[in-house]
């Protein structure tokens, strides 16, 4: 049987992030490592996640609008959806890093985003999932 690509939902409202994430990954979604869903707020996500039980992973940015990715955690929490996130967020701050691994976070990211970095924490999220 054909192995799938890994899905990943990633929730950001900035519409960049959709261009930057296909150009670094190209070759892994080619490859059909990585397939990258985008959604551009916490509630579309939940909705994405609800519809899909075959994402692997989410990776969700913090200041949205709508719903906020610490609030979208805490929905994931409450509705017993469990997914390996791991939250990016332009604002290094401690309080929201805490709030984040406190809600179950897998890890967190600063922006701009290292993607190397960012790979090698989708590598170790996938594991863990699987």
């Amino acid at each position: 049987m054909e192995k799938r690509p890994a899905k990943i939902l990633v929730v950001d409202d900035e519409r960049l992030i959709v261009k930057l994430f296909k150009m670094y990954f190209r070759e892994k979604i080619k490859g059909k490592e990585y397939e990258f869903i985008f959604a551009s707020n916490g509630k579309e996500a939940l909705e994405r996640l609800q519809a899909d039980s075959e994402i692997d992973m989410m990776l969700t940015d913090i200041n949205m609008p709508e719903m906020d990715g610490i609030t979208l955690l805490g929905k994931l929490n409450e509705k017993k959806i469990n997914i390996k996130t791991v939250v990016l967020s332009a604002y290094g701050d401690v309080e929201n890093m805490t709030t984040a691994l406190n809600l179950g976070a897998f890890d967190f990211l600063n922006k701009p985003i290292d993607f190397k970095q960012l790979e090698s924490i989708i590598t170790r999220a996938l594991e863990a999932e699987r």
